[in-house]
């Protein structure tokens, strides 16, 4: 494979294995919190250890994310000469396809407690304060110190940091998609990111630069930019390995399942893309389904589900048998929300991201797809 050319790939195309992997990770997640919010106590004392282990496992959903991000957005950009009004027309279109479901959910979570607050004894209100809920809004509650409104909406806060970076690094060494490895600069810049980002994992550094920051986890999301750089630029293999290498080593010794999880997915989407499975593996129609409403589904399970349980148990009480039953509703009534909240909010808001582009009409426009999802 040459340099800058993808496998089979068309001008347009669609990567289903990506969509499939968000699904996987969206209801990991779901499964993870509905067993860490007490939901499930009964059935976990009476379910086989490995099924604890596995849905305990859930939170390294997190981990794929932000692995798939990288790899995403390093695909979004990978056709442009970025420059700071490209990255600022780009950050616009993030934030118009993400902006409306997540202050829906931000909404919803506000709403979702204090109708539990009023209907159930003793407990207590939600309180958000004025700042607290103007710092959600433009995901600056960690970086300012308040208190998370929903306990998914830090990763937001990741998210656009690393979106940020990305896009100023590349306008920083003037990146030149004509050149190899995007121009010397670039290839150096990535380098130096990726070298910077090994101090957290590699525990040389412990502490934030500032709260919130998104170093501690950054490597993740170069994992992922690493994988899609190392498919369009094979010369890139010999450092993207031992970037790799260096991540998986240091995990083991740390016990660092997260790092652990994205290496792994890493590897993965790299093989698929040397094979051609990007484009079709993972393509069952109902993973397909789950990842198309996986941002809406990772942003609402808590206060969906969390009703739908104290519903549904004061209706049977608990027991193994009734929370098992209760899950499988959960679940079912879950992605049932979160596909009307895709159709009424996600659709409209992709659709006008859409418009927005990144250069003019006459620009090379990337080969394939928009992310749906973080």
């Amino acid at each position: 494979m040459t340099e800058g050319s993808s496998i089979g790939a068309p001008e347009k195309v669609r990567f289903a294995m990506i969509d499939g992997l968000r699904g996987v990770a969206a209801l990991a997640v779901f499964l993870y919190h509905c067993n860490e919010g007490h939901h499930l106590t009964n059935l976990m004392a009476a379910a086989p250890a490995w099924f604890e282990c596995i849905v305990r496992q859930g939170h390294l959903g997190i981990a794929i994310f932000f692995v798939l991000s990288g790899f995403v957005i390093a695909h979004s950009l990978r056709k442009y000469s970025v420059t700071l009004p490209l990255v600022g027309r780009f950050l616009l279109r993030r934030s118009v396809r993400l902006d409306p479901p997540y202050w829906f959910a931000i909404a919803l979570t506000i709403s979702m407690a204090a109708i539990s607050a009023h209907f159930v004894q003793g407990k207590e209100p939600l309180s958000v304060s004025t700042g607290q809920l103007v710092a959600h809004v433009f995901y600056l509650q960690e970086v300012l110190g308040f208190r998370e409104i929903g306990p998914i909406f830090w990763t937001l806060c990741q998210e656009v940091q690393f979106y940020l970076i990305y896009a100023l690094l590349l306008a920083a060494t003037r990146n030149d998609p004509a050149q190899g490895m995007q121009g010397r600069a670039t290839a150096i810049g990535v380098a130096v990111a990726a070298l910077i980002s090994l101090l957290w994992p590699l525990g040389i550094v412990t502490w934030e630069p500032w709260r919130g920051s998104f170093l501690p986890l950054w490597h993740c999301f170069l994992l992922g930019a690493g994988a899609y750089w190392t498919w369009q630029y094979p010369r890139m293999a010999l450092y993207y390995f031992s970037y790799v290498a260096i991540l998986v080593l240091s995990a083991a010794v740390r016990m660092d399942e997260v790092t652990l999880a994205a290496a792994l997915t890493t590897m993965t989407l790299w093989y698929a893309t040397r094979t051609g499975g990007i484009y079709h593996w993972l393509s069952w129609r109902w993973l397909q389904f789950l990842g198309l409403i996986s941002y809406s589904l990772y942003l609402t399970h808590n206060p969906v589900s969390g009703a739908l349980f104290r519903v549904g148990y004061g209706l049977t009480g608990r027991s193994a048998l009734t929370e098992a039953f209760w899950w499988v509703v959960v679940i079912f009534g879950c992605v049932l929300f979160s596909a009307g909240m895709w159709w009424l909010i996600e659709r409209p808001s992709l659709a006008l991201a859409k418009r927005i582009k990144l250069e003019g009409q006459n620009a090379r426009e990337m080969a394939g797809i928009e992310p749906r999802s973080i």
